[in-house]
């Protein structure tokens, strides 16, 4: 799953994008946004909100799922992988605490965030979660995750 971040800073949406640590053997040096699997039988939003703690140290203000689901081929087991998107609103004071996954992080404007993304699927999520989300308040509610 993937969870798209960000936050309000003086009214203005700063998303929040993490380089993967140079000694990960998956992507070193990538920038991406929080991504993570889930363990066996987990709750996709559970996971997502499992793995923005863990690698960022950080709790959700707010969450909303999606309306798109980020798909790619992943070559060692041979399938298709879909994954869940889903967004969060973090408190303007967030301190990010990298875990060693990543080796840096920015708060990043929608244009500048995806600018510096490598995925096309991840700068598409972006897109969509400002559109759906950020910019359109009645969407937003419909897709609001009441409790979480």
């Amino acid at each position: 799953m993937e969870v798209c971040a960000f936050r309000y800073n003086k009214s203005k949406v700063h998303f929040l994008v993490l380089q993967r640590a140079q000694d990960e053997k998956l992507y070193p040096g990538l920038w991406q946004i929080v991504t993570g699997t889930m363990k066996k039988k987990e709750h996709a939003l559970k996971a997502a909100m499992r793995e923005l703690k863990e690698e960022t140290g950080l709790s959700a203000r707010r969450c909303w799922t999606v309306p798109y689901v980020d798909s790619y081929f992943d070559r060692a087991k041979n399938t298709i992988q879909f994954v869940p998107v889903f967004a969060v609103e973090l408190k303007s004071s967030s301190i990010v605490r990298l875990s060693s996954e990543h080796q840096d992080f920015e708060w990043l404007t929608i244009d500048a965030a995806r600018r510096q993304l490598v995925w096309p699927g991840q700068r598409r999520a972006l897109e969509i979660v400002n559109e759906f989300i950020i910019r359109n308040k009645q969407t937003a509610q419909v897709v609001e995750i009441p409790s979480f």
